[in-house]
């Protein structure tokens, strides 16, 4: 390509086609950018719609994606690593929900004598057993008679007192010392029951210790000896395990 500057002095530049068409591509991407910002400058009200509608589109995604991975957390972080659930006939699927996520009723009562194998801690198969008493609450929260393994299995501790040693005491979680206003030292009666006020029983429990957050399911619990839960339903001499209890697998030889 020749150009003449000054009509004097002719200077003459070479330009290769490849260098020529990469002018011709900047030139053309300037013009569209160009373009672009006029027609958002001379239509604000449509640029702002579109800003608008498109932080909302990336908000609900983002939303979306935290929720589902919220869900999913909560739901595995209350399993707690168990990998079998033993309870009585009935719905599989309500044994599950009321003996790991305690949101249904027991499906029936477990005599202990049934469970004593299970519950051997040389057992080749069950690295460990937890039991559970179901079957009381207190102003809609439940009342679980077991042993301090549940502890372990949710990764708690105590905030404040002491762990539940003797019969009718109870630790609480720390989402129930914070609805009900519980403190160490108080004490109440429990209701037959997971709704409140259906019958209420004659025996006080009391309260010796607070766990701390966890995020699990725990938090929701009031945590007693099972005998606590025998002796309100006057099964003292014959206990048995109410909703069943969980246990963690392991294979022979280890």
């Amino acid at each position: 390509m020749i150009v003449l500057l000054n009509c004097s002095i002719a200077v003459l530049l070479f330009v290769t086609p490849q260098q020529y068409n990469n002018i011709t591509i900047q030139q053309s991407n300037n013009s569209m950018l160009k373009l672009s910002w006029k027609n958002l400058v001379n239509k604000p009200l449509n640029m702002a719609l579109s800003l608008i509608l498109f932080a909302l589109g990336v908000g609900l995604v983002s939303l979306l994606l935290n929720l589902n991975h919220q869900i999913e957390e909560n739901f595995n972080k209350n399993l707690a690593g168990v990998d079998l659930v033993l309870g009585a006939k009935g719905s599989p699927l309500q044994m599950i929900l009321c003996a790991m996520y305690h949101v249904d009723n027991p499906t029936g009562n477990i005599p202990i004598e049934k469970s004593k194998a299970f519950l051997n801690p040389k057992h080749p198969l069950i690295k460990q057993a937890v039991p559970l008493s179901l079957g009381d609450s207190y102003r809609g929260y439940r009342i679980v008679g077991t042993t301090y393994d549940i502890l372990q299995l949710y990764d708690a501790a105590l905030a404040e007192g002491q762990l539940w040693a003797n019969p009718m005491e109870v630790t609480v979680g720390a989402a129930v010392a914070d609805a009900l206003h519980l403190h160490i030292g108080d004490t109440f009666k429990s209701s037959h029951g997971l709704v409140e006020g259906i019958e209420e029983h004659e025996h006080d429990f009391k309260v010796v210790g607070i766990l701390k957050p966890s995020g699990s399911v725990i938090d929701q619990l009031v945590l007693t000896p099972s005998e606590s839960i025998w002796e309100s339903h006057a099964h003292a001499a014959v206990g048995r395990w109410a909703g069943g209890a969980g246990w963690r697998l392991k294979p022979c030889g280890r």
